[in-house]
């Protein structure tokens, strides 16, 4: 996809927004050819996000982000514009008079926040997991309500291990073994015997006294997790506090064949509810137009590129996809900085913007080169030529192709 449009890089923002332009100009209509020449780009397939990029500064790639993004809300789609050029954003102007914390406010101070105690009343388990997990926190998480305490185990945010304080006598790993013949009554007291001498798990003390084998007890453990942290989402009111614990004084398990995501997965059955984040997230949200909308970037961070390439927006960005017909993600130009080359790769695909004359080619190769280097889906190239004249203005449209560049 090859197309060229027409508009001064004097010009706001606002003056240039399809907004305040009549329908009917050819400025209008050029991108509404843009808006086609995307969707043939895709042919079958539906896409979902787009980064908009170039090489260099002052090209108009976030003139061009938007109005596509006004032209595909024009018809019907609800479309989210994410500002991401966190060194010098554009976007954000069109939202300079709404309060919004912004990218930044989301990814380092919510997505930040420190976990200590609480209650969950507002703030759902999922939402403590991810914010372990996205500050690649190790310690221990209890929880406890009125009838169960249990601990949760965590080691560089991922979930290894758990202890139910307050099991049933019948869900407990013994009494389980012995219901099933696996063992004997006796077999368990010389074991917990054994368990006082070293903290180590129970089936770990069973496998190395040869009473039971590793597949044996695979079944069974994979149950026991699975009710606990099947309590552990059914717990009424829990109140919460978490511990942090340098790795050397977490005790990991000798033998934990529990694969803890998947039972994760198995007791959320279908999407994470996160109550918090998702509030925090369309906290941040600010409506253009009808169904256009815009999350400004915030303040500037000093270091954008570790952003980039975060969990934290990747999960965001996943989010997103979920709840808006199309995220459109303007970003930092390639040649600067590696910021949009984190980006692209979690995007359908990459929409280039050249001003004519203003990057020498050897500049574009290299970015073009870049990006599918990254694997980005480098769909096609809008051509922008500033021309100032009024009669020229609304020339917008001057060649529309259909070949890669």
């Amino acid at each position: 996809m090859k197309a060229a449009l027409k508009f001064s890089s004097d010009q706001t923002l606002e003056q240039i927004f399809l907004a305040n332009q009549p329908s009917e100009s050819r400025f209008a209509e050029a991108f509404r050819t843009l808006q086609t020449n995307i969707h043939f780009s895709f042919m079958d397939k539906t896409f979902r996000s787009l980064l908009i990029t170039s090489a260099g500064q002052k090209e108009g790639k976030t003139s061009v982000l938007a109005n596509l993004g006004f032209t595909l809300a024009k018809s019907g789609k609800s479309v989210l514009m994410l500002d991401a050029d966190l060194r010098k954003p554009m976007l954000s102007r069109l939202a300079s008079s709404r309060a919004s914390h912004g990218l930044t406010g989301l990814l380092l101070d919510v997505f930040g926040m420190n976990i200590r105690t609480g209650s969950l009343d507002k703030m759902g388990i999922s939402d403590v997991f991810r914010l372990l997990s996205f500050q690649k926190k190790s310690g221990i998480l209890k929880l406890m309500d009125d009838q169960d305490e249990i601990e949760l185990f965590f080691m560089n945010g991922e979930l290894e291990d758990l202890n139910w304080l307050t099991k049933p006598e019948e869900k407990k790993l013994a009494n389980i073994l012995v219901d099933r013949g696996m063992v004997t009554r006796d077999h368990i007291n010389l074991a917990i015997g054994r368990q006082r001498e070293i903290d180590q798990k129970l089936g770990f003390i069973l496998i190395s006294m040869g009473l039971v084998n590793e597949t044996d007890l695979k079944s069974p453990l994979n149950i026991q997790m699975l009710e606990g942290l099947r309590a552990v989402f059914q717990m009424k009111h829990p109140r919460y506090g978490f511990q942090d614990v340098t790795e050397p004084e977490l005790i990991t398990p000798a033998f934990n064949p529990v694969d803890f995501r998947r039972l994760y997965q198995q007791i959320i059955v279908g999407e994470e509810t996160t109550p918090f984040l998702q509030e925090r997230i369309h906290s941040i949200i600010v409506e253009i137009s009808p169904n256009l909308y815009l999350i400004p970037s915030g303040k500037l961070p000093p270091n954008p590129t570790d952003i980039m390439g975060s969990a934290q927006l990747a999960y965001l960005m996943g989010y997103l996809k979920k709840k808006f017909d199309i995220v459109l993600i303007d970003s930092s130009p390639l040649i600067p900085a590696s910021d949009a080359l984190l980006l692209a790769p979690q995007t359908d695909g990459v929409v280039f913007v050249v001003q004519s004359g203003r990057v020498n080619r050897g500049l574009i190769r290299k970015a073009v080169d870049q990006l599918r280097h990254a694997k980005a889906n480098l769909i096609g190239v809008v051509i922008n030529k500033a021309d100032v004249d009024t009669k020229s203005y609304y020339n917008y449209y001057s060649y529309y192709g259909t070949t890669h560049d």
